[in-house]
This record gives structure tokens, sequence and C-alpha cells, in this order.
């Protein structure tokens, strides 16, 4: 702080060095050495010193002000919390920030609007396409066509993770925390992807863990069935198997596998990685909310995979037995 203090006040600092030498050399060249010189240069300096003193206090509190401020990054806050000051300069300086606060929350203020009314359009436009779902679900059941009957339950699935994606922002507000049956969990999952399975011919192992994990069904089954269609889309023959241990949900595959420089990217918003690329219809959202939505829950994920090997995902949990 000493440092700083000199760096800011080094022109006075200078001032006041050079007033007192020019006063010595004058001093020297008429031979005026007397006691009262000397006893003038002690006060100066004296009453310098206990000024420079009592101004770096001033300088030392306004500082550690400022530095508590700028910490707590909350503009309207800081803004109130300016402390007052009869230097123009300054008071110029915390008026413009005043005026810039002003434009940040109108900027604000505009672009939530906006994106309120996106939220909006696109909730509405997630609820009314369900109706035309419905309708060719009607119109496919009379036919017998299993590559279609897949086809839309792909829509169905991407429709569910844009309204899961717009829910995202504040889902803890979403949240029932309570204790469920893992196990129940996990059939409902697959249950939903049954067909998949049967016109894959994989082979699922599903090893139960009679285990009860606290958390919020409706999210954690999104999740668990994400994982699950991720397996599904990339595993073309073998085995998928669910089981617990050691306190946490595995799901592993035989499929594919990911590429190394993909794995530290794999929750990031909107990447796709290389097996998204191939797969041109991947989002890069699925993975992206099963992150967000475990870490508000309070439940790691992590995924090891080698290329040609299949994937691995865990999930830790708090299991109690049933």
């Amino acid at each position: 702080m000493i440092r700083l203090y000199l760096k800011d006040h080094l022109g006075g600092i200078l001032f006041y060095g050079f007033t007192i030498t020019t006063f010595w050399i004058v001093a020297g060249l008429y031979a005026q050495f007397r006691v009262e010189i000397i006893y003038a240069t002690s006060i100066t300096l004296t009453v310098g010193f206990l000024f420079g003193v009592f101004d770096y206090m001033k300088y030392r509190t306004r500082v550690s002000f400022l530095q508590q401020l700028n910490a707590q990054a909350m503009i309207e806050e800081c803004l109130e919390k300016l402390p007052e000051t009869e230097n123009c300069e300054i008071q110029m300086y915390q008026d413009l920030l005043h005026s810039l606060g002003d434009s940040y929350r109108a900027y604000v203020s505009q672009e939530e609007e906006k994106y309120r009314d996106r939220s909006d359009y696109f909730m509405m436009w997630t609820h009314q396409i369900k109706t035309p779902i419905a309708a060719m679900h009607l119109l496919i059941d009379e036919t017998d066509a299993p590559e279609v009957k897949e086809q839309l339950f792909r829509i169905e699935e991407y429709v569910s993770v844009v309204m899961n994606y717009l829910k995202s922002d504040d889902i803890t507000k979403d949240f029932v925390l309570m204790a469920y049956d893992l196990d129940a969990i996990i059939e409902e999952a697959v249950r939903h992807y049954s067909s998949i399975f049967i016109r894959k011919k994989l082979k699922l192992e599903f090893t139960h863990t009679n285990q009860k994990v606290t958390t919020d069904k409706k999210w954690f089954l999104f999740v668990v069935e994400q994982i699950i269609s991720n397996a599904l889309k990339y595993t073309e023959t073998g085995t998928i198997k669910i089981y617990a241990v050691n306190g946490s949900l595995m799901i592993t595959d035989t499929g594919c596998g990911i590429a190394p420089e993909d794995l530290p990217r794999l929750f990031d918003k909107g990447y796709t990685g290389y097996n998204g690329r191939i797969n041109e219809h991947s989002s890069g959202l699925g993975l992206y909310l099963c992150h967000k939505v475990l870490y508000q829950l309070g439940h790691p994920i992590e995924i090891t995979s080698k290329v040609g090997m299949g994937t691995q995902v865990r999930i830790g949990l708090d299991l109690t037995g049933l």
C-alpha cells in the first residue's frame, strides 16, 4: 500500500523535495546557514512528514474501501456506497459512474425482456408441437412402421430437451427432494427406451440396487434417460449395463467411445465433439443439462471412455437401503 501511495503522489513528493533542496542550495550560496534556517527547515520537514502520514492513512482507508466494493462485484451496492467528496474531479468521476450504472441497468432490463420473450415463445412452441406429435402417434399406430415410430420418438426427446433447457435457469424452484426407489427410476427410464433396445437388438444388464436415493425424481429421471439415450445412440452392438457400486450409479456401454480430446469439454453447452459432428442431429445440450441438474442436486458425474471400447458414466449418490 505504501508503494502504491508513493506512486500516486510522486509529483507532490518530488516538488516538496525540490523546494527544500532549493531552499538549502540558496542558503548555501549566500552562506546563510544559521540556526534560524535549520530550525525552520526542521519544522517544515516535521510538518510535511506528519501531513504525509495523515494523508496516507486517509488514502489507505479509501483504497481499502474501494477494494472491498470491487470484490463484491455488485454494481448497485458499489454506487450507493461511494464516499462523499469535495474534490471536483473525483465528483465528476462518480457522476460518470452513476451515468454508466444507469446505462447498465437499462441494458440489463432490455436484455431480460428479450430473453423472457424468447423463452415464452419457445415454451409456447414446445407445448403446441405436442398436439401434432400426438396425432402422428395415432396415425402411425395404425401402420407397421418401426423406423418412423423411432424418428417420432426422437422428435419427442428433442422437444423434451428444449423444454427442460428453458426451465434450467432456475430449476431449484422445481425440485421436490425426497427419498426415492432408485430401481423404480431406472426401470421407468429403461421402459421409455424399450423399443429402441429391441430394434437395435442390444442387451441390457440391469442389476437391481435395492437402494433409495434422496433426489428430485423428475429431474433425476431426465438425467438417467439422457445417459441411456446417448448409450443407445452410439452403441450398435453389445451390451448396456446399469448397476450401483460404492455409492454410485454406473451406466456403461460397448459403443464407439469418446475421443480423449473431447472428454474435458463434454459438459460444455453446445459442444458436440467428434461423435456429434458425425451424428449431425446432436444438439450438445443433453450432457450440459445433465451436469447442470446433477450439480444443483449435489450428485457428481464423471465420464470415462476409450475409443472403440465404450463409455462409462458414474453418478455419485447418497444411497440408503430400502
